[in-house]
């Protein structure tokens, strides 16, 4: 059986509303979205495109609003079995912020989601853990967190996983990434695609201090594109990966099709 997936960061949902363009042309099976607003409301708002909701998972407080990841699926040809979330260890930023958060009652822990599909034609179930890595703080603290993820995927030695969402790891040390997850068997869906968001000059969104002068650094150093963005699996067979060019929102959809026997 074929399916599709879509991993997306709409950008504190800046680009949800946005979604019906990329949905009406793609058609992707199973959307994984990142910086989703996840009040009921909003979260309900992709049923009249035939998407249901399998499950969502909130990672963090930002303009007075409650973001996370979901992660949704076409009923017709997918059925949802069940899904997880788990906490992430976090950086010494989101320590230190999360303290602050605390003493005002609104603290949320940075989360990912893992969900398990069966698909409707071959009967095979597939899992897919929708990622937000941390903004704030260096590439090890990701590393960690990704460690988490595999930690809780290495159990499954046959099962067919995909891991996608925003990585935020930046242009440096990458082989360790490689390295990871190539010695827990994953492959590199989006290894083809050189950048994945981009930091126009002028101001594209409302950032935080600290993420303007990850822009600024970026946009000096990298011409304000940088790969964050990413799709590992295995057991399975990828038969393409490609990027989808709207400017919805910092981040590029990127789109990869498989194959499960």
């Amino acid at each position: 059986m074929i399916f599709s997936l879509l991993t997306y960061n709409v950008l504190f949902g800046k680009a949800f509303i946005q979604l019906e363009k990329i949905l009406s042309k793609y058609k992707p099976d199973v959307l994984c979205l990142q910086e989703v607003d996840t009040n009921e409301e909003n979260l309900g708002k992709l049923g009249k495109f035939g998407y249901k909701l399998a499950d969502y998972s909130n990672s963090f407080i930002k303009f007075g609003k409650v973001y996370g990841v979901a992660t949704y699926f076409k009923a017709k040809k997918i059925e949802f079995v069940k899904s997880d979330s788990f906490n992430l260890p976090k950086s010494v930023y989101e320590m230190i912020t999360t303290i602050v958060k605390i003493l005002k009652e609104v603290s949320k822990p940075r989360t990912i989601l893992r969900t398990d599909f069966l698909l409707a034609e071959n009967k095979k179930t597939v899992a897919i853990y929708n990622a937000h890595l941390s903004v704030v703080g260096i590439n090890r603290t990701r590393t960690r967190q990704l460690q988490t993820v595999l930690n809780h995927a290495v159990k499954d030695t046959k099962l067919p996983i995909i891991i996608t969402g925003d990585f935020n790891y930046f242009p440096y040390r990458r082989k360790k990434l490689e390295n990871l997850m190539t010695q827990y068997r994953f492959i590199e869906a989006t290894s083809d695609i050189s950048y994945t968001i981009r930091y126009p000059n002028k101001k594209f969104a409302q950032y935080g201090l600290i993420e303007e002068l990850a822009a600024k650094i970026l946009r000096k150093y990298f011409n304000g594109r940088v790969k964050t963005d990413y799709t590992f699996f295995k057991n399975l067979k990828m038969l393409k990966t490609e990027r989808i060019e709207v400017k919805f929102s910092d981040h590029y959809p990127i789109i990869s099709t498989f194959k499960i026997t």
